[in-house]
């Protein structure tokens, strides 16, 4: 009995610790379940804070680039006019005592505003006021969490396109259907390329290079050579499709017209380096087309204006149509062959006429040409233009409404024979230019209308006053043909411009020899060359074309000389641009707003 009680005693005890061990873990886990929740809920306010404070930015960098674009309209707006609105829609943003008051959403409140803004700076290192790097603070405030954020953005507009981001680039054009060989860059033969390329279509290359001599003259050569630019490991290729290699010896005309390349003859490599001479293949980057046209034809209204528009200054250029040594740096000159005719008479003494009226005639048809040392703040005609031996500034554009001939039409290859020319100014040709028996010295923004054809022709920048050299740009609406420079000469024919166009571009290295320093943009790329030399007469180790006196250098011969058919990048060519686009001041569209930096 006594047994029995104190087995009693010992299971109220063991009861009683057991209901006193749970209540302590029972009250333990509903401590840390409470305090779980509580740092759930912490968590949460933190992760939506965050989410407020990117939020409020992102909410007015889109607000700020809608209020730009909304200005702007369809038509553009001048470039100081630009800059002016830039600045006030930023400063009406900034952070003030009485700024930024808080939004309200349904996970809490966030506040933003704009602390500063400087001019950007681009890759080029030049300034771009067009643009600014905008720094953002914005408080997200969820429960008891805030969250500050500070983030740098550029916004604004660029100062160049990016087709002239590229040594050569492809282009293709979705808004009107695709056009015969859209989008392909095709290099036949030992062509070379010094800095990045992009081809949005396919990318075609042969080991044999192409000439027109009495026919389709596939020339044994090696394949094309992509070279890094001076300080950068590789260059490289951003390709949209596909890359094909091919051997046989098509129909040109048919060839360069082609879509894809399914056809037999054309081998399909998913190795880079098979397109290329080894050694000399870029590296391949995968990208989707990207499209950036450059409005040509909307430029002529900045450009054109008639006699009778306000401000005009009819320039009369006599019989001879002549503008020679010319100094009218403050003028906006309309270009006429004015005459004054003897009209009726208006006031008779009996029978005898004692007064007529004078009545002047306009012309201003036909071809103006220019020579000597002109200046003009604008100029614009109606007809044709031509430019011998001439040094020619136009510091607020020139019109030209028919077409344009830069040179006298030498079909010499001695450089000594051509029209030595200086250029300076935007142009705008609503007809065709022709760059023909030329010595030119450029630093011109020329926008075309029509085709343009150079040939026979030696164009280096001219040199300015930053101590840069300027350039050629031409921006063109229809085809780009260069051919015929230095024809069978070792030296090559030296270019520096940049060449864009919305159709097709097309030019030869193969008894032509030519360096361009600058690009090559166009919808369709054709360029076709070999290396070493190019003769009318035999030379040892020299292939000839059958039945003709036409000599090239041999495979072998090629291996260790330089291409006929050379395009380096010229970073330059962007502030050339930019300089020219500031004396042409209109700005039609701004970019998506990018962030460079951000910290919480």
């Amino acid at each position: 009995m006594k047994y029995l009680k104190q087995q009693n005693g010992y299971a109220l005890l063991v009861t009683l610790l057991i209901l006193v061990v749970f209540s302590v873990l029972g009250a333990t886990l509903m401590m840390f379940t409470l305090n779980g929740g509580s740092k759930n809920e912490v968590r949460e306010d933190i992760t939506q804070s965050a989410d407020l404070s990117q939020k409020g930015i992102d909410l007015m960098t889109t607000q700020i680039n809608d209020d730009l674009t909304k200005y702007l309209g369809a038509n553009g707006v001048p470039r100081t006019d630009f800059l002016f609105q830039l600045e006030r829609i930023l400063d009406k943003y900034r952070c003030t005592a009485t700024s930024s008051t808080p939004v309200t959403s349904t996970t809490g409140t966030y506040k933003v505003c704009i602390v500063s803004y400087v001019d950007s700076i681009t890759e080029e290192n030049e300034v771009n006021p067009l643009k600014k790097l905008v720094t953002f603070k914005s408080i997200g405030t969820s429960g008891k969490s805030d969250r500050e954020l500070v983030s740098k953005i550029e916004i604004g507009a660029e100062t160049a396109p990016e087709a002239l981001r590229y040594a050569v680039g492809t282009n293709i054009d979705s808004t009107d259907g695709l056009q015969p060989g859209e989008g392909n860059l095709l290099m036949h033969g030992g062509v070379d390329i010094t800095g990045d390329v992009k081809v949005d279509g396919n990318i075609v290359t042969s080991s044999n290079g192409y000439a027109q001599l009495g026919g389709d003259r596939w020339i044994p050569s090696i394949a094309p050579s992509a070279i890094p630019l001076p300080g950068t490991d590789s260059s490289r290729l951003f390709l949209g499709k596909k890359a094909y290699f091919f051997t046989h010896s098509p129909t040109y005309s048919s060839h360069i017209a082609l879509t894809n390349f399914t056809a037999s003859g054309y081998s399909e490599k998913s190795n880079i380096d098979d397109l290329f001479r080894p050694g000399y293949a870029p590296d391949l980057v995968s990208r989707e087309p990207v499209r950036s046209p450059i409005g040509i034809t909307s430029q002529k209204a900045n450009f054109e204006y008639s006699r009778t528009s306000a401000g005009v200054e009819n320039f009369n250029t006599g019989s001879s149509k002549t503008v020679n040594n010319i100094n009218k740096p403050t003028s906006k000159a309309y270009l006429t062959s004015t005459t004054i005719e003897r009209g009726a008479c208006v006031e008779y003494f009996l029978i005898f006429c004692i007064r007529y009226a004078d009545v002047e005639r306009y012309d201003d048809n036909g071809t103006f040409t220019f020579k000597g040392i002109n200046k003009f703040k604008q100029v614009s005609t109606n007809g044709s233009a031509t430019f011998l031996d001439t040094n020619s500034t136009f510091e607020s554009g020139m019109y030209v409404n028919g077409n344009l001939l830069i040179g006298n039409n030498s079909t010499s290859e001695n450089v000594a024979s051509y029209s030595a020319i200086t250029l300076d100014g935007p142009i705008y040709v609503n007809g065709n230019v022709t760059i023909k028996g030329a010595d030119l010295l450029s630093n011109v923004l020329l926008y075309v209308n029509g085709s343009v054809t150079i040939e026979y022709s030696r164009i280096n920048g001219k040199s300015l006053s930053s101590g840069k050299r300027g350039s050629l740009i031409i921006l063109s609406n229809g085809n780009i043909k260069i051919s015929n420079n230095s024809v069978n000469q070792d030296a090559p024919s030296y270019i520096k411009g940049f060449f864009y166009t919305e159709q097709d571009f097309e030019m030869f290295g193969v008894g032509s020899n030519i360096k361009i320093d600058g690009g090559i943009s166009a919808r369709k790329i054709v360029l076709n060359a070999i290396r070493g030399r190019a003769k009318d007469t035999f030379f040892t180790g020299s292939y000839q074309i059958p039945n003709r006196a036409d000599y090239f250098e041999n495979v072998n011969g090629q291996q260790t000389r330089d291409s006929r058919l050379q395009v380096i990048y010229d970073s330059e060519i962007i502030s050339t641009y930019s300089d020219l686009k500031q004396q042409e001041p209109v700005i039609y569209k701004v970019d998506p707003p990018l962030e460079k930096d951000r910290s919480y």
